[in-house]
């Protein structure tokens, strides 16, 4: 399965000293009988490095790969499918069961889903493993400071890496190989490159290690310190603060004492900038920029950039290395967990909050602003993940303290994320919460934040065909952004009554509030929002059946478009157009536009719209002859379409209809079916590809070509054609009958006769290779 937010994160720090840990772990993933594993163990102790190692030692066991899912923002258990749903790249849809949908999407895969941070949400243990009961493909690997507690668990505790003993002392080199030096010592390298263990270093490495217990943490900890003391000083340091650690309530866990004793050792060594500064920071949820902590966190006597940089010196504060133009920062979960506790009994405990939710409400201003806009495309990054977080954090403190402005602000922004992420449920569920408490009020700015939730909360409400709810808000945030004055939310809003009008079969309707909106961007000016009005129009123009009017509105919206560098809108614009010059029976133009508007929706990552293009390329494909290849397009969207819950819209289905019945005249019935369950099958990356070579085809010929050429046997193209299905070694011995050993001798004369580099550059070469069958009377 592949993924984006729930892929494996890149190898940021080698694994140290776990090689036995590994080796247990990859053994117990491998046994038949284990179908829940949870790793437990203390904060610190490394269960997220180990659990993510072993994941990408095993995954080519997995024909449908590892998905990873991070527990650690959520802090209700009611939301933790939720967050399971996001990693597989599932959207909410109204009613049914979550639980459900996710046993449905996942009954026929092979995949090992990794599940981080469970201790804070133990209640959903439960739903968690439910899917384990109808898919049995799939694996469970939890991370935990305790055991989940369900049937059928299996549990390996995480030890503290193993301490020197007195015999390992004899000699530097044995030393440096017990697993707890080795980290420390791999650690001090980082700091002091040229570090090498001697017979002086001895007694304190063992000392260090011995007090911090060999945690992972509290030894990377330590080994910051090494840029300004000795490691005799470290250790000595460490052997009086132990003494005074010791005194910690006998109640409290072992595992806590521990790593309290290596975070309190190191905030004691903080000046009292620094100390502030480290409790202030817990309140962000995942990475911040300076930017944020300036506004959220700053003293107006302190140098806050200065202050950021002491604490990365002092591995407190992390910079994220995700790509961006921005610098981005985090702390270390255990760190922020600890951090938020010295917050919690401090006095700006409440100023923190209400800075972080008045920060955040503004930066919900921004956002909701560039709905529609070039800019717009930032949300479609990882970073936004992080940005949501923080805006739902502030979002519930506004509401504790009664600020229904910028709680409504907050909704409105959190909305759109639902809409352009897929999450409907969730976003109008905060959406009812804020306008059942919202009061309209004199003030003009409160009047616009109303506006701006009431329009999202009408959006949402047209995605899921609740058409006479969606009228209702989207006409009272028309009302009241029209009074306010606000052109922006007034267009937006009559930009989308105009869709419901369009689909309700009220024309005339539809034509001026898309007229209307039309005329307010010229107003503002903007250039985007006039650029989207054509767009409409011409949707509208070819619902009508005019198709010269269809065709000239769109094509001066995608000329818009091109000319301010909006990637998103460029391709819903060349897909409209695309689909008209489909009606006009102008192909090879078809074509041309459906490969861009592939191309532009693969990278912003939306999966709806790339299932119009998958539809849109299969009647391209039909129209060709390339029967064989619409009828697996059709079955890869129908596939996409189940996982995010967006059913083919009403005016598509006439089309999408023609297509089907085309292709079982062609194939037959058998053979038609057979095609489009290969479709449901194939990678998302294989799908896009054999799209864009079949839509750039023209005849079959060429294809012949391709096929007669193929460097491999006969055998070894079996074994390529199951690559490209997605399928392990393990899995086509099975299909052929051939033993694992020998399929890994095809595969390697499959990828050295191909010259590619990876698995996927061969699902490649089979889409592009692959015979593109045709109907019977014009394939002879």
């Amino acid at each position: 399965m592949e993924s984006g937010a729930g892929r494996l994160p890149d190898v940021l720090l080698p694994l140290v000293g776990r090689t036995a840990e590994l080796a247990e772990l990859e053994r117990a993933l491998a046994a038949p009988d284990t179908r829940l594993l949870t790793l437990t163990g203390p904060p610190g102790v490394g269960k997220t490095r180990l659990a993510l190692s072993a994941a990408r030692a095993v995954a080519d066991r997995f024909a449908d790969g590892v998905v990873v899912v991070d527990l650690s923002p959520v802090r209700d258990p009611d939301l933790v499918l939720h967050e399971v749903a996001r990693a597989l790249g599932l959207r909410d849809s109204p009613g049914g069961s979550l639980t459900e949908r996710l046993g449905h999407v996942l009954a026929d895969k092979e995949l090992l889903l990794v599940v981080d941070n469970c201790e804070h949400v133990l209640g959903a243990g439960p739903e968690l493993a439910a899917p384990l009961r109808s898919c049995p493909a799939l694996r469970l690997l939890a991370t935990s400071r305790e055991r989940l507690n369900l049937g059928g668990e299996r549990e390996i505790a995480v030890p503290p890496l193993r301490l020197p003993s007195s015999e390992d002392t004899v000699e530097p080199a044995r030393l440096a190989a017990v697993p707890a030096v080795a980290m420390l010592v791999a650690r001090v390298r980082d700091v002091r490159p040229d570090f090498t263990v001697t017979d002086a270093d001895a007694a304190a490495l063992v000392e260090i290690c011995r007090r911090l217990d060999g945690l992972p943490l509290a030894l990377e900890l330590a080994a910051a310190r090494t840029k300004l003391f000795t490691l005799v000083e470290l250790a000595d340091r460490l052997r009086s603060r132990m003494g005074v650690l010791t005194s910690s309530p006998r109640d409290a866990p072992a595992r806590h004492r521990t790593l309290r004793a290596a975070l309190e050792w190191s905030y004691e060594l903080l000046g009292p900038a620094e100390r502030a500064l480290f409790r202030r920071l817990s309140i962000f949820v995942g990475s911040w920029t300076l930017a944020a902590a300036v506004r959220v966190c700053a003293d107006a006597d302190t140098d806050l950039v200065e202050t950021v940089g002491s604490l990365l010196d002092k591995s407190l504060v992390q910079r994220s290395l995700r790509p961006g133009d921005v610098s981005e920062f985090v702390l270390l979960e255990s760190l922020r967990e600890y951090a938020a506790e010295l917050l919690a009994r401090s006095d700006d405990r409440e100023s923190t909050r209400d800075r972080h939710a008045a920060y955040f409400a503004e930066c919900a201003m921004a956002q909701e602003a560039q709905i529609g806009t070039p800019t717009e495309a930032q949300w479609w990054t990882p970073a936004s993940t992080a940005t949501e977080a923080n805006l739902e954090m502030a979002f519930e403190q506004s509401m504790a303290t009664g600020g229904t402005e910028a709680a409504l602000r907050l909704a409105a922004a959190l909305g759109w994320h639902a809409y352009l992420r897929g999450r409907l449920d969730t976003g109008r569920a905060r959406l009812r919460r804020v306008l059942e408490a919202a009061d309209t009020g004199t003030d003009q700015s409160a009047d616009t934040a109303l506006a701006a939730a009431l329009v999202v909360a009408g959006v949402l409400a047209w995605s899921v065909a609740e058409s006479d709810e969606a009228e209702r808000l989207l006409s009272r945030g028309l009302e009241i952004s029209t009074a306010a004055g606000d052109l922006r939310q007034t267009a937006v809003a009559s930009s989308f009554l105009g869709h419901l009008a369009r689909v309700a079969g009220r024309p005339a309707d539809a034509s001026a509030h898309h007229e209307l909106a039309a005329d307010l961007y010229r107003r503002i000016p903007s250039t985007s929002g006039y650029a989207w009005t054509r767009h409409d129009l011409g949707l509208l123009a070819h619902r009508q059946g005019d198709l010269v009017a269809a065709e000239r509105f769109l094509r001066e919206g995608l000329t818009l478009f091109r000319d301010i560098g909006y990637p998103w809108a460029i391709g819903r614009c060349a897909w409209a157009l695309a689909v008209t010059c489909m009606s006009r029976s102008e192909i090879d133009e078809a074509a041309e536009l459906v490969t861009e508007a592939m191309v532009r929706h693969t990278e912003v990552g939306d999966a709806r719209g790339l299932a119009l293009c998958m539809e849109a390329a299969a009647g391209v494909a039909c129209a060709r002859n390339f029967a064989d290849v619409a009828a697996r397009l059709l079955g890869a969207a129908e596939s996409e379409r189940e996982r995010l819950a967006a059913p083919l819209p009403e005016e598509h289905r006439r089309a999408h209809a023609e297509v089907e019945r085309a292709v079982r005249r062609a194939l037959g019935a058998d053979g038609a079916e057979r095609s489009r369950r290969a479709g449901r099958a194939m990678g998302a990356t294989t799908v896009v590809e054999l799209a864009r070579v079949a839509v750039g085809r023209r005849t079959a010929d060429p294809v012949r070509g391709v096929a007669q050429a193929s460097p491999l046997t006969g055998r070894e193209r079996q074994v390529a054609d199951l690559i490209a299905a997605g399928r392990t070694n393990r899995q086509i011995g099975r299909a052929l009958g051939i033993a694992e050993k020998t399929v890994e001798v095809h595969v390697h004369h499959v990828i050295t006769k191909l010259g590619a580099q990876s698995r996927t550059e061969v699902a490649a070469w089979v889409a592009r290779s692959e015979p593109l069958h045709g109907s019977p009377d014009t394939s002879r």
